[in-house]
C-alpha cells in the first residue's frame, strides 16, 4: 500500500508538469513561429520597399533628363551637362546608359540620316537596317563606368520588348519598363541580361492630354539601361544573413525569366521551411521576388528557445516527480538542474542581445504606452551621438520632432499592425535634423509588449530627390521656372483672376538678334546674355509675379490679380512691358565685351478660366511675331485677327461647303482582286479637286467635314455617286459582275435617317443593292449597338452588303461579331505592312482570316504592297487583296480599263 502511494505521488506530479510544459512549450513555439514569419515578412517587404525606392530614383533622374529636353531641342551636351550637375550624393548604382531615342517617321529617315552624319557621325545607319514605317534610333547616350561603347543608329523600334515599353510610355505619358533584353553596350554576350525605363518627349509647346495628341506629337524617348545584380548589390551594403532570395521578370518563377538569383538562392521549386513571392511593379512592369529563409536566418533570432523549454520542461518535470520521491535526499540536485536550465534560458535571450548590438543599423526597442527607450545599439549610440546609457531611458519624444500626442498615435498603430513605415525628423544630439525612415514590428521581450524599430538615415538621398525635382522644375541655366512649373504658376493666375475677379497678363519675351550674337561670339557669351536678362527681368516684375525661360531665347512673364478693369489691367501690362523693353535694352557687359541687346515682347490679357493656357501662350506668342513684324523692340497686345491658322480653317470651310455645292468632288476607285489577278469590286474614294489649290488630301478635308457637320452631305453625295456608277456597269457585261465599297463616317450612320437615306439613293439610281457594300469601323461598336445591329439588319433585308473595316484596330466583341449581318472582315494594312517581320501582326492576320472561316465571313487583306505580303495571306487563307501591289486609287476611265484587262498580273497564283 505504500508502495502504491510511493508512485501515485510522482506520476501525479510528473503528469501535471508535463501538462504545464507542454502549455508553455506550445505558447512559446507559437510566439516564436509568429516572430519568426515577422521577421521574415519584414525582410520580404524591406527588400521590395528599397527595389522600388532604387527605381523610382532612376525615373525622378530620367523625368531630369526629360524635363530638360522638353524645354530645348534634344543635346548631347546639355544631357552631359545636366548629369553633371547632379549631387554628388545622387549616385544611381545599377544604371548602364541615359540617352535618347528619336522618333523619325519612314518619310524623315533620310533627312535624319544626313543631319546626325553632318553632326559628327559620318558612318551613321539606322540598323537594323530594312523597311519600316517608323524607326527609333538611338542617337544620344551617356554612359556610366567602364564599358563598351557602340556607335548611335540602333533601331530600339526592331525590337519587340522595347518596342512594347516605348508603346506603352507613349501613349500613358509615364515611366515604362521593357522585359529583360541584351543590352547594346554589354560586349560580353554572357552579360547578364538588362532592363531598360523609357520616359516620352513631346513636342514643345504642343498638347499631350489625350493618347491621339501624345503619338501626334511625339519627337523620342530619354531612357536609362540597367542590371538588376547590380541595382540589388546596391541595396544592402552586405548581403542579407540567413536569407535568400531571386529577382524574376514577370510573375512567373522560371529560370528563362530570372533576372537576379542570390548565390544562396534555391531552385523555386525546391522546398523551404519558410518561402515567398511578393510582386514589385515598377515603370508599369511587374517583377516577381522570391525570398527563402535559410537554416541560419532561425538561428539568428533564437529559434531554438522552444525546444529548450521542452527539453527543460521535460528534465524539470522529471526532477519534480524524482523530488517528489526522493523529497529530502534529491532537493539539493533537482535545485542545480533548474539552474542550469534557467541558463539555457539566459543563451536564448543573449543570442537576440548579440544580434542587437553587433547589428550595423540604428536600432531602438521602445515602450510602446510611454514612449520609453529601454534599449538601444551601439549603431544608435553613434548616429544620435548620445552615450548608450544617457540613450536608453529618454523618451522616443526627446529625439522626434513631431508633436507628442502624434508620436504616441503612430506608436499605436504601429502596435496594432505586423509593420509599419514612418518617414520623419530625427534630432540629434548636436541639435542637427536629419530625415530618416523608420521600420517598426512589435514583438514580445520577457513577456513584455515592445516596438523594435529599425531606423535608416534618408536626408542624403532625400536631397538629392529634391535637386532633381529642381533641375526637373527649374531652367539650369537661369534657375528661373521652366515651361513645366510655368504652366503651373499661370493655372494658379488664372484660379486667383477666377475668384477676385480681376484680369491677368501673359508677356511672352523674345529677343530680337540672339542668333547673331551666338554665331558671332560663340554660345558662351549668348548664355551669360541669357543669365542677365533674367535677372533683369525678375528686377521689373512684382512680387508674385511669375518670370520663366520656355527655352532658347524665348521668356514668359505672368502678371496676376491686376485691375477688373480691362483698359486699367492694359494699361498696367503696358507699363510693366515698357519697364521690360526699357531694362532689356541697357548695355550689357558680356566677360570683356560690351553688347547691346532689344526684345520683342507680345501680351495677351486674360479674366478667370475662359482662356485655355495653350491658348494664352499662343495669343502672347502670335503678338510677339507681330512685334517682330513691325520692327522689333516693341510691345504689342494680341489681336484675334492674328489667328491666321483659325482663319484659313475657317475658310477651308467656307470653301468645302462651296465645293459640295458646285459638285468638286471626283470619285477616284482601288481595285479588290482575287487570286489569279481577276478585279471583283473596288473601293470608292473621294477626291476634291479645288480649282485653285489642286487636290486637296483627304487628310484635310474629312476630319474637317465631321467638325462642322458637312460630313452629311458629302457622304450623300459619293453613296449617290457610287450608286450611279453601279447602274452604269449594270448595262456592261465586262463590268456588271463589280461590287463597290463606300466607307462610312460613324456620324453618317448614327444620324435617325441614315437608313431611309440609302434606301432612297438605291432607288432613285435603279442601283442593285447587291453590289453595293458599305464599310463600317469598329468604333462604331463602341455603344449602342443595339440600334448598329437594327439598322444594319433593315439594309441587309435589302440586299445591301457589310465590311467591317479596319478589324482589330479598335472595339472587338465576339459576342457583337456573331450577331452583326456583316459579309465582310477587312484586315487592317497596320498588320499587313509587318505581316513579314512581325510576328504579332503575323498571327493577327491569321486569327482574322480563321474568325471570319468560323463566322462564315469573306476576308479582304489592304495595303497589301508586296508579292511577298500577297503570298504569306494567300497561304493563311486570305484570297481577295487591296493595295498598291495591285494598283493605286484611279480615274474612273482608268479603273475600267484596268478592270477589263484580261491579261493576268506577272505573278504566279497561290494553291
Amino acid at each position: 500500500m505504500n508502495s502504491a502511494r510511493w508512485l501515485l505521488v510522482p506520476l501525479l506530479t510528473l503528469g501535471a508538469a508535463l501538462s504545464t510544459t507542454w502549455l508553455v512549450f506550445d505558447h512559446e513555439r507559437q510566439a516564436n513561429s509568429k516572430e519568426l514569419h515577422s521577421q521574415f515578412d519584414f525582410a520580404l517587404r524591406e527588400t521590395v520597399n528599397r527595389v522600388e525606392q532604387r527605381v523610382a530614383s532612376y525615373e525622378q533622374m530620367l523625368r531630369g533628363v526629360q524635363a530638360l529636353f522638353s524645354t530645348a531641342a534634344p543635346d548631347r551636351a546639355r544631357l552631359h551637362d545636366y548629369l553633371e550637375m547632379l549631387p554628388a550624393g545622387a549616385s544611381f548604382p545599377g544604371i548602364r546608359v541615359i540617352g535618347f531615342v528619336e522618333h523619325v517617321p519612314a518619310q524623315n529617315k533620310h533627312a535624319h540620316v544626313a543631319a546626325m552624319r553632318q553632326n559628327g557621325w559620318p558612318r551613321y545607319e539606322i540598323l537594323p537596317s530594312g523597311q519600316r514605317d517608323v524607326y527609333a534610333p538611338v542617337t544620344m547616350r551617356e554612359s556610366y563606368g567602364r564599358q563598351a561603347q557602340t556607335e548611335p543608329g540602333f533601331d530600339t523600334w526592331s525590337d519587340i520588348p522595347r518596342r512594347l515599353a516605348m508603346e506603352r510610355a507613349r501613349d500613358s505619358g509615364m515611366a515604362a519598363i521593357s522585359s529583360k533584353v541584351q543590352l547594346k553596350v554589354d560586349a560580353d554576350t554572357q552579360a547578364p541580361p538588362g532592363l531598360i525605363m523609357y520616359l516620352p518627349v513631346y513636342a514643345r509647346g504642343q498638347a499631350h492630354d489625350s493618347v491621339a495628341q501624345r503619338r501626334a506629337h511625339l519627337i523620342g524617348w530619354v531612357f536609362a539601361s540597367f542590371h538588376m545584380d547590380q541595382l540589388v548589390a546596391s541595396l544592402y551594403g552586405e548581403p542579407l544573413p540567413g536569407l535568400s532570395f531571386a529577382l524574376y521578370d514577370g510573375v512567373e518563377t522560371s529560370d528563362a525569366a530570372l533576372l537576379y538569383r542570390s548565390d544562396e538562392a534555391q531552385p523555386t521549386n525546391s522546398a523551404g521551411t519558410l518561402a515567398a513571392n511578393e510582386y514589385v511593379v515598377a515603370g508599369g512592369h511587374t517583377w516577381t521576388l522570391s525570398m527563402a529563409a535559410l537554416p541560419a536566418f532561425e538561428a539568428r533570432f533564437g529559434r531554438s528557445a522552444s525546444l529548450l523549454i521542452a527539453g527543460a520542461g521535460i528534465g524539470l518535470s522529471v526532477l519534480l516527480a524524482v523530488l517528489a520521491w526522493l523529497l529530502t535526499t534529491g532537493r539539493a540536485r533537482a535545485l542545480r538542474m533548474a539552474d542550469h536550465m534557467t541558463g539555457e534560458l539566459r543563451q536564448s535571450e543573449e543570442h537576440f542581445r548579440n544580434f542587437f548590438e553587433k547589428n550595423s543599423s540604428v536600432m531602438l526597442l521602445i515602450e510602446p504606452e510611454s514612449g520609453a527607450i529601454v534599449s538601444a545599439n551601439r549603431a544608435a549610440a553613434a548616429f544620435y551621438g548620445y552615450p548608450s546609457e544617457q540613450l536608453t531611458g529618454m523618451m522616443i519624444s526627446d529625439i522626434n520632432t513631431l508633436a507628442p500626442e502624434l508620436i504616441a498615435e503612430e506608436r499605436q498603430r504601429a502596435l496594432r499592425s505586423d509593420r509599419s513605415y514612418f518617414l520623419f525628423q530625427h534630432r540629434l544630439a548636436d541639435g542637427t535634423m536629419r530625415d530618416v525612415e523608420v521600420h517598426s514590428t512589435p514583438i514580445s521581450r520577457n513577456g513584455r509588449p515592445m516596438l523594435f524599430s529599425i531606423i535608416h538615415d534618408i536626408t542624403d538621398r532625400k536631397r538629392a530627390l529634391e535637386k532633381i525635382e529642381e533641375l526637373a522644375f527649374f531652367d539650369t541655366l537661369t534657375h528661373l521656372p521652366n515651361r513645366t512649373l510655368l504652366v503651373d504658376r499661370l493655372k494658379q493666375a488664372m484660379t486667383i483672376g477666377n475668384r477676385n475677379k480681376t484680369f491677368g497678363a501673359v508677356l511672352f519675351i523674345d529677343l530680337d538678334q540672339f542668333k547673331t550674337l551666338n554665331d558671332t561670339f560663340g554660345h558662351d557669351k549668348g548664355d551669360l546674355l541669357l543669365q542677365h536678362v533674367a535677372q533683369r527681368l525678375v528686377e521689373c516684375v512684382r512680387q508674385g509675379d511669375t518670370v520663366a525661360r520656355l527655352g532658347g531665347d524665348e521668356f514668359v512673364i505672368v502678371l496676376s490679380n491686376l485691375s477688373e478693369s480691362l483698359e486699367d489691367a492694359a494699361s498696367q501690362t503696358e507699363t510693366i512691358g515698357k519697364k521690360v523693353l526699357a531694362a532689356l535694352n541697357q548695355k550689357y557687359r558680356l566677360d570683356d565685351l560690351d553688347h547691346r541687346s532689344t526684345a520683342s515682347i507680345g501680351a495677351t490679357l486674360f479674366l478667370g478660366l475662359e482662356t485655355s493656357i495653350d491658348d494664352l501662350l499662343k495669343q502672347a506668342d502670335l503678338a510677339m511675331y507681330k512685334s517682330k513684324d513691325t520692327g522689333r523692340n516693341a510691345l504689342r497686345f494680341f489681336d484675334p485677327h492674328m489667328q491666321v491658322v483659325v482663319m484659313q480653317r475657317a475658310r477651308l470651310e467656307v470653301e468645302l461647303r462651296h465645293a459640295i455645292q458646285e459638285n468638286q468632288f471626283l470619285l477616284h476607285y482601288q481595285p479588290q482582286v482575287v487570286d489569279g489577278g481577276r478585279v471583283t469590286g473596288a473601293e470608292a474614294l473621294v477626291r476634291w479637286m479645288h480649282p485653285e489649290r489642286g487636290m486637296v488630301p483627304p487628310a484635310q478635308f474629312i476630319p474637317l467635314a465631321e467638325d462642322s457637320g458637312l460630313i452629311f452631305p458629302l457622304g450623300h453625295w459619293v453613296l449617290a455617286r457610287a450608286c450611279e456608277q453601279l447602274t452604269a456597269w449594270a448595262s456592261d457585261p465586262a463590268l456588271c459582275h463589280l461590287t463597290l465599297a463606300v466607307n462610312l463616317s460613324v456620324l453618317q450612320f448614327r444620324e435617325p435617317r441614315f437608313v431611309d437615306d440609302v434606301l432612297a439613293v438605291l432607288q432613285q439610281t435603279g442601283a442593285n443593292p447587291a453590289r453595293l457594300k458599305l464599310e463600317l469601323t469598329e468604333s462604331l461598336l463602341a455603344d449602342n449597338v443595339e440600334e448598329v445591329i437594327h439598322k444594319m439588319t433593315t439594309l441587309k433585308t435589302h440586299g445591301v452588303g457589310f465590311s467591317l473595316d479596319d478589324f482589330g484596330t479598335g472595339y472587338s466583341s465576339l459576342s457583337y461579331l456573331k450577331r452583326l449581318p456583316l459579309d465582310q472582315l477587312k484586315i487592317d494594312q497596320s498588320f499587313v505592312r509587318d505581316i513579314l517581320t512581325d510576328p504579332n501582326d503575323a498571327a493577327i492576320a491569321g486569327t482574322v482570316v480563321a474568325l471570319a472561316k468560323s463566322l462564315g465571313l469573306d476576308v479582304i487583306a489592304e495595303g497589301v504592297e508586296t508579292s511577298a505580303q500577297r503570298d504569306f495571306l494567300a497561304h493563311a487563307g486570305c484570297h481577295a487583296y487591296q493595295g498598291y501591289y495591285f494598283s493605286r486609287p484611279l480615274p474612273l476611265d482608268h479603273f475600267e480599263a484596268y478592270a477589263m484587262e484580261t491579261t493576268a498580273p506577272p505573278y504566279s497564283v497561290i494553291p
